[in-house]
């Protein structure tokens, strides 16, 4: 039986689940939530967020989880005085969820084509619009830690850079459950998707701990990324059969597909 490790946080596979289901129906799924997100739920930080966006003049979403728990956490319409960039295609989903898209008079920031859906690639887009961030005020609305390339490019022209914590990621407990599906599962005939460093390290991090099944799933498993940074951290990491799709659920569909297909070759 072919396996396909699904290691997104709970409710953010479900979409891709679902076209997984459609296309390649004889795939058999293995949900491993690497990852879960605690939303920031303090009254006071709500306060605070209020009139950070306020004096936004432009607030920078990295993931969907920040959009899903920072507008949570306002509890108030976005205000279409203050625009807002994202990273990718994902992003913009969970802003169009919210009607917040510039059809409806947003001003909405995200590069367009796949292959830069990631922090060089917005940094870019941005500057299309604006050459000088001298004295801008930039609100980043994230989980707890993360990448600072971006916001280092904003600090060297001259903005000004506030982080604000709308969620914190906590890794999936070591007897939890899920990892028995995976121990039961054949390496050899299994491909995980990884979609950020943090869960690759969390994973490797679990089976080395697994002395007598752990290093089978290094060498043996596939496993499917979806960015370069990914794969390098996946390679450091210890696992042995690492491949790089481009971003977004079709995208990872379709290398999946492939995987499986070469199975039968």
């Amino acid at each position: 039986m072919a396996n396909l490790v699904l290691t997104r946080p709970v409710g953010q596979s479900m979409r891709l689940a679902e076209l997984l289901g459609q296309r390649v129906p004889d795939l058999h799924l293995i949900h491993l939530p690497l990852l879960s997100i605690v939303p920031n739920e303090k009254l006071e930080d709500s306060q605070k967020l209020k009139k950070l966006v306020e004096q936004a003049d432009l607030a920078i979403f990295v993931s969907p989880n920040a959009i899903e728990c920072g507008m949570r956490l306002l509890q108030t319409a976005w205000p279409k005085s203050v625009a807002i960039a994202v990273v990718g295609g994902g992003s913009a989903e969970a802003l169009d969820r919210r009607e917040i898209a510039i059809a409806n008079g947003y001003h909405v920031y995200f590069p367009k084509n796949p292959a830069n859906w990631d922090s060089e690639g917005l940094w870019r887009e941005l500057n299309r619009v604006e050459s000088d961030w001298r004295g801008k005020k930039i609100l980043f609305l994230r989980g707890a830690g993360g990448r600072e390339w971006l916001s280092e490019q904003f600090l060297s022209h001259g903005a000004q850079i506030t982080q604000f914590e709308t969620y914190r990621r906590v890794p999936l407990s070591k007897e939890a459950a899920a990892w028995q599906s995976l121990k039961k599962a054949s390496p050899g005939q299994s491909a995980c998707l990884l979609t950020s460093s943090e869960a690759v390290h969390h994973f490797a991090h679990y089976l080395k701990e697994q002395k007598d099944w752990g290093s089978d799933w290094l060498t043996l498993a596939k496993i499917i990324c979806s960015h370069p940074r990914i794969v390098e951290s996946a390679k450091n990491e210890g696992f042995k059969k690492v491949e790089l799709c481009s971003p977004g659920d079709d995208n990872l569909v379709f290398a999946s597909q492939n995987w499986f297909n070469s199975l039968a070759n």
